[in-house]
């Protein structure tokens, strides 16, 4: 770090480390909340003070924001707007899902492939996807080259967050010496160049690549845009944003340092690949659409359809939903994505236990609010919520059955009504510990 920056640029970095991480709240497009309410929930918004607690808040679990640092939001905003319509888009490293749910909830015309190769941290990023209530996105925990086999020169954009060895994340993990050494930066600097070199060839000519990592060194950055110029890419030049800085040589480029009050550490340069570049397979010839076959298959789908038409009034094309396992789910619009081995495929609708269709969480979470039905609604600091998020029961007056709990008007998740009695069926993985009660 001393031999990247100047003197007093170096001290002022080596003091900022001594300063507490920045959390940042960015919202979600398609579950808005009025900003009081975040404000009430987190003591501040957008930026967290370090008392903020957002796990346990009702808002957070109603997938209303989504917490990054700020540099990271910031850099996930940037391939936003150049998103060609309808674009299919492949986030290789996905998970936790801070840079792809930004950009499947902004852009719901596009499609998304959200992968993790580790299946512990893809199953996260599917409770994030479901939390956010996002219909668009398959996701997938697959080797990349296992998805450059299956998808070479099929997406539009690809979105590369990978691997590295962290110098921009000292304020908020513990690191042992072992862990910042010559020899990590070298062995993340190599796996980084397979994974880009999987995701070369799964984007089209033409295409745009977003390449970031959350450390600093040269090796691991502006090293790897030069690869990726070799192979026939070129940087895309970006208003940068603010507390950001341009890269080393490379003005394309865009650099967090957390003595610019900008967050964290980050670095990211967006490339277009070259019409020139290698082409493979046309896009209609690889295109597959997941098949439903005999009349067994069409009738649950029909069942599940009317159980859940006593929910929601919205009405969900037969053709686009596919059974899974003992299940069925809304597949996006994109038939090829579908054709992946996967966590999730769109939004799954139901779970089948014997001759019982269970409506799902994700079902519930990616409800429009305007098609529900006899949804109850309760305020985020109500004991109705409190109880909800606890696995609580609760009384409430809406019409038997089952329903999808609202949260100051944004789905939050399923109850079942019987008796004038909300029963709770908050996925238990996602329930909290109950409040002390004033007594206490």
């Amino acid at each position: 770090m001393q031999a990247l920056l100047a003197p007093a640029d170096y001290g002022a970095y080596l003091d900022a480390l001594d300063e507490p991480p920045q959390r940042f709240a960015r919202v979600n497009p398609r579950k808005t909340a009025p900003v009081p309410l975040l404000q009430a929930e987190l003591g501040a918004f957008p930026l967290l003070p370090a008392t903020a607690r957002p796990g346990r808040g009702a808002l957070h679990a109603a997938g209303a924001y989504y917490v990054q640092e700020p540099a990271a939001a910031a850099v996930a905003n940037l391939i936003i707007p150049l998103l060609p319509r309808g674009a299919r888009v492949l986030d290789m490293c996905a998970a936790p899902g801070g840079k792809v749910t930004a950009a499947a909830a902004a852009r719901e015309d596009c499609s998304f492939l959200a992968n993790e190769i580790v299946f512990s941290r893809a199953k996260i990023l599917l409770g994030n996807v479901e939390r956010l209530g996002l219909r668009n996105c398959v996701v997938t925990s697959l080797h990349p080259e296992e998805i450059a086999l299956r998808g070479s020169d099929m997406f539009d954009a690809v979105i590369a967050d990978v691997p590295c060895s962290g110098e921009g994340m000292l304020r908020k993990a513990d690191f042992g010496k072992d862990d910042l050494s010559d020899e990590s930066v070298a062995a993340c600097a190599v796996r980084a160049r397979k994974i880009l070199d999987a995701c070369d060839d799964c984007l089209r000519a033409g295409g745009i690549l977003s390449f970031s990592t959350c450390t600093f060194n040269l090796r691991e950055n502006e090293a790897q845009v030069a690869y990726l110029r070799q192979k026939g890419y070129e940087p895309i030049a970006l208003p940068r944003p603010p507390h950001a800085r341009e890269g080393f040589d490379l003005p394309q480029a865009v650099r967090f340092f957390p003595q610019d009050g900008g967050g964290e550490g980050h670095f990211c340069c967006i490339l277009q690949k070259t019409a020139d570049a290698h082409t493979g397979a046309t896009r209609s010839s690889r295109s597959q659409k997941p098949t439903q076959t005999g009349g067994t298959a069409r009738k649950r789908i029909a069942a599940t359809l009317q159980r859940l038409s006593a929910i929601v009034s919205e009405t969900y094309p037969q053709d686009r939903i596919a059974l899974c396992g003992e299940g069925c789910e809304l597949l996006p619009d994109d038939e090829f994505l579908c054709s992946f081995p996967a966590l999730r495929r769109g939004v799954r609708l139901a779970d089948f236990v014997g001759e019982r269709i269970l409506p799902h969480h994700h079902f519930a979470t990616a409800a429009a609010p305007q098609h529900l039905l006899y949804a109850p609604d309760f305020a985020p600091d109500s004991p109705q919520i409190a109880a909800y998020l606890s696995g609580g029961e609760f009384p409430c007056d809406t019409p038997s059955g089952y329903r999808v709990l609202r949260v100051a008007g944004l789905p939050l998740g399923l109850v079942k009504v019987s008796d004038g009695i909300a029963k709770n069926h908050y996925p238990k993985g996602l329930r909290l510990p109950p409040r002390p009660s004033s007594a206490q």
